[in-house]
């Protein structure tokens, strides 16, 4: 089936640019517009920016850039249909679709295939909870004896796996799903010489979710005694669920991250599902697994602090204090809270109720600094080895901090808990960061690299070390442009940014000529040697011949990728005039005021460029001719060209030798 053009256009109307990456990412105005880290790649300092009135996106970091409907399709991984689907879902549209051929269906999208049927999957969990005896007796006593409410386990779309060996795989192939991507989704396991089952029977579901909302795996809690089955059972990694890049319940958490400015970090599902009900709805799950780079970058969109909460159990805190060092490390803010002996969040949130759970938490909550200091003390004593030891390693700790300010700041607190001279750990840090940059400067030099590495890390150098060399950034090889391309990207620039603006106006006939008017009355039906450029010509002169002048919001959310990405560009610019001009007497030309000039000049020069670059090819067949006739007749078009040049040279201002 194919989305039919009147719903395409109703959804890229109706979908808020800035509504639309809200949800994705934590936006703040800036002017005009608004700006946020970078979803796609890493960074700390903002260069993602978007731009309401438009309707687009731009990253200046790593180029990124489209409108809502390019932006769900790159943060899902997804094709064009199912990122308009998922648009017209969120902003209440019937979508309209039209038949397409079986070689069209076949090529669709392995990700979006996957997400249909865990989307499908989640729905069958869900009814199998509520409308069966056995999810009601079973699933739902559970959820019951964890304190969970009704709106609860519909929020978190919370289900339960009837105990049979294949039921939810034969009603998957009922319902026209294949073996094959039964298996791609991590939902049936399919073993050679036996009949295909499914992953979780007779578990209850916590499904879940990317950050736009779509399930895209399952954890399931077994509820019989069974000692050769583990109590929990995860979905595998797909194609569209990397468990290191995805943290349980962040659909749900995304909002209250963002109002409170703060993350609450913890280990299991039942965990942010109690907190949630109990109000404390900031909170996210590492499930169980060791935090990585992509989770805290994950967070990091909606906060730049981070509160881990840690069961009771000190084993348990020591072994995840490493993991710790990658928030650190990502600039964010960390602070710990343990809770009493016995006690995890859900049982402690229980326990005492919302309000004394905050109380307790703001009353408890130590930077992370000092609270692994501490409890690094506690195990060391009075072991002068061990406590040099842990110091060294709070030294590690400190140096992968990128602040400096921090970085002094937390020498000094260290210095002072452990009776330590802070010149001391600051030399220590020094070294650490200087082997860093030696050992990524080897690994560089192994892997015959090309990026620049910079020593940003040291705060107070040592008296003597060793002068780390710097690795040579080399130029980076461009494609040369031809003249011709940058007349023909003005050329289209001007028509797509300008297109209907008035040059003329004649109030007695009530005919207005505008730019689109003059520029095709002077190229006609030019053919422009850049194939993206002539691109964006077709589609304006098909419009154009229309009598049609179309907007440039056609251009932003074309579905070809190429013309979008360099409207885009056009439109986008990291600066903005300060109000503050406005009120000044200070005259400010703008592009608009000087179009006509722009226009006339942009033809000329397109025009000469042209013939210069013809002149150029008969040169060429000058070398290679056979004859006498031959080698007159291209003397004389070269000759013709050339006056013609001349000529436009002339209208230019430019002086050409004869």
């Amino acid at each position: 089936m194919r989305i039919s053009p009147e719903t395409v256009q109703q959804i890229i109307q109706a979908a808020d640019v800035t509504e639309v990456i809200g949800e994705y990412v934590s936006l703040k105005k800036r002017g005009a517009n608004m700006i946020a880290c970078c979803p796609f790649h890493n960074e700390k300092t903002p260069s993602f920016y978007v731009s309401p009135a438009k309707g687009i996106y731009k990253c200046f970091g790593c180029g990124k850039a489209g409108d809502s409907v390019r932006f769900v399709m790159d943060i899902e991984g997804i094709g064009y249909p199912e990122a308009l689907k998922h648009l017209a879902k969120k902003y209440g549209i019937e979508v309209t679709e039209k038949e397409v051929t079986s070689e069209q269906q076949q090529a669709q999208n392995e990700k979006e295939s996957l997400y249909i049927v865990l989307e499908f999957a989640s729905k069958y969990y869900q009814e199998q909870l509520w409308k069966t005896p056995e999810g009601q007796s079973i699933g739902q006593s559970y959820f019951k004896e964890r304190g969970f409410n009704h709106t609860t386990i519909q929020r978190f779309e919370l289900g339960y796996s009837p105990d049979g060996w294949d039921a939810f795989t034969k009603h998957a192939l009922r319902n026209g799903f294949s073996l094959e991507i039964l298996e791609k989704a991590g939902l049936s396991i399919i073993k050679e010489g036996k009949d295909p089952i499914d992953r979780f029977r007779g578990r209850v579901i916590f499904p879940i979710h990317n950050v736009g909302g779509k399930p895209i795996a399952f954890g399931a809690r077994i509820l019989k005694k069974d000692p050769n089955a583990p109590k929990y059972l995860n979905s595998p990694e797909t194609a569209v669920y990397h468990k290191s890049y995805i943290v349980y319940g962040i659909q749900q958490a995304k909002n209250p991250i963002r109002i409170e400015d703060n993350c609450y970090l913890v280990e299991g599902y039942t965990d942010v599902v109690s907190l949630s009900q109990a109000g404390v709805e900031n909170v996210v799950a590492s499930s169980g697994t060791s935090l990585t780079k992509e989770q805290i970058q994950l967070i990091r969109r909606f906060t730049s602090n981070i509160t881990v909460l840690y069961d009771g159990d000190a084993a348990g805190i020591k072994a995840s204090l490493r993991g710790i060092d990658i928030i650190l490390e990502e600039g964010l803010n960390v602070k710990a809270v343990v809770f009493p002996d016995g006690d995890d969040p859900d049982s402690f949130i229980q326990k005492v109720g919302s309000q004394a759970f905050r109380e307790y938490v703001n009353r408890t909550q130590k930077d992370f600094i000092r609270f692994k200091t501490e409890i690094s003390l506690k195990d060391a004593g009075n072991d002068p080895i061990k406590r040099a030891e842990v110091i060294k390693d709070l030294v590690e700790t400190i140096s992968k901090i990128p602040d400096s300010i921090k970085r002094s700041v937390f020498y000094q607190e260290v210095a002072n808990l452990m009776g330590i001279e802070e010149q001391i750990l600051v030399t220590e840090g020094n070294k650490i960061s200087l082997k860093k940059v030696a050992d990524s400067e080897k690994e560089r030099q192994r892997q015959n690299r090309t990026q620049t590495q910079q020593v940003g890390d040291i705060d107070i150098l040592v008296e003597r070390t060793e002068q780390v060399p710097l690795p040579i950034q080399e130029e980076k090889a461009e494609n040369k442009r031809s003249p011709l391309s940058y007349q023909e990207e003005e050329c289209a620039r001007l028509l797509v940014c300008y297109g209907a603006h008035v040059l003329e106006r004649n109030v007695v006939e009530n005919i207005d000529f505008t730019l689109a008017d003059y520029v095709f009355n002077e190229i006609r039906d030019m053919i422009f040697e850049t194939p993206t450029y002539e691109k964006i010509l077709s589609v304006f002169r098909d419009a154009y011949k229309s009598q049609q002048i179309p907007d440039t919001s056609l251009f932003t959310s074309h579905q070809d990728n190429e013309i979008q990405q360099t409207v885009i560009n056009w439109l986008s610019t990291p600066h903005q005039l300060s109000e503050n001009w406005l009120k000044k007497d200070i005259y400010i030309p703008s592009e608009t005021d000087k179009l006509a000039d722009l226009a006339y000049t942009n033809v000329l020069r397109l025009k000469k460029t042209r013939y210069e670059s013809e002149m150029k090819k008969l040169a060429k067949q000058l070398e290679t001719a056979q004859t006498y006739e031959e080698q007159d007749q291209i003397l004389m078009q070269m000759m013709q060209m050339k006056e013609v040049v001349k000529k436009i040279a002339g209208l230019l201002g430019n002086v050409i030798q004869g």
